[in-house]
């Protein structure tokens, strides 16, 4: 109902048992952990002391807080690797995992993930993302982005589309080939 107010924390024991208590309930980053006490009020001597201690025990483990991120957004299907690497930055993964988290995601994995997310709107039947309109073309291109698949992820959907609409009897000519030629063209 209501919460207890908090006090400050004015020991170092006190400082150690509430970063205790903290990371009893979750893995947090440095940074975080380092914010959550400074609003308890604990003096930045002990909140030092705290996290040289827990870094010791192996308590306070950035790698393995990255990989947990990592592991979490692996779970979510349908991103792509902007998205990953937004969201490590998001939380406060360390700078010295990212590159490293990023090389794990492979090439091929998120092909396999544009290409569910291409998938899942297909199925709509609403038309919004026709690949025989230019403007359905669009709004997949805008929806693949926003997931944060790049320019030869969002091509590989593209080519995709066309087969499909290949397979299905299409006139061959459609706003998903253009815009695939268009973006071959380019580079992508």
């Amino acid at each position: 109902m209501f919460r207890k107010a908090s006090r400050n924390l004015t020991t170092s024991d006190e400082v150690y048992e509430y970063a205790l208590s903290l990371l009893d309930r979750r893995e947090y980053a440095e940074p975080d952990l380092v914010k959550r006490l400074k609003l308890r009020g604990a003096p930045e001597a002990y909140i030092r002391e705290t996290v040289a201690k827990l870094t010791e025990y192996g308590l306070l483990n950035e790698e393995r807080y990255a990989r947990r991120v990592f592991e979490e957004w692996r779970n979510k299907k349908v991103y792509g690797r902007l998205h990953l690497q937004a969201e490590l930055r998001k939380k406060n993964v360390s700078e010295k995992y990212i590159p490293v988290l990023l090389r794990e995601f492979t090439e091929d994995e998120e092909r396999q993930r544009a290409l569910a997310a291409y998938s899942l709107v297909r199925k709509r039947r609403d038309g919004h993302y026709d690949c025989t309109t230019e403007k359905g073309v669009a709004a997949l291109v805008r929806f693949l982005t926003a997931r944060g698949f790049g320019g030869s992820m969002i091509h590989a959907v593209l080519a995709q589309a066309h087969r499909d609409l290949e397979s299905e009897g299409g006139d061959g000519v459609s706003a998903a080939a253009e815009a695939a030629e268009r973006d071959a063209d380019r580079g992508w």
